[in-house]
């Protein structure tokens, strides 16, 4: 997925753009999302914090200081 959300790619989808906007559609009907406008990175970060939410009560977690790490991320960022 990462591939096909690089910006600046001439395009992540296909060369034929016919197919790449036909795709596009088939990814946006599972998950409108599935482009988003921030870094991986970001979003990478976003889903482990979700998934530690999940495991503290009430689902939410204490602030995450700059300089947390959690499997090599910085989540504090």
């Amino acid at each position: 997925m990462a591939n096909l959300r690089r910006k600046g790619q001439k395009n992540g989808l296909g060369k034929d753009p016919e197919r790449a906007s036909e795709r596009a559609k088939q990814l946006t009907a599972i998950d409108p999302d599935w482009d988003c406008p921030w870094p991986l990175d970001r979003q990478r970060h976003h889903r482990v914090l979700a998934d530690l939410a999940v495991d503290e009560p009430g689902g939410r977690l204490p602030a995450i200081q700059p300089g947390v790490l959690f499997d090599g991320d910085g989540l504090g960022r």
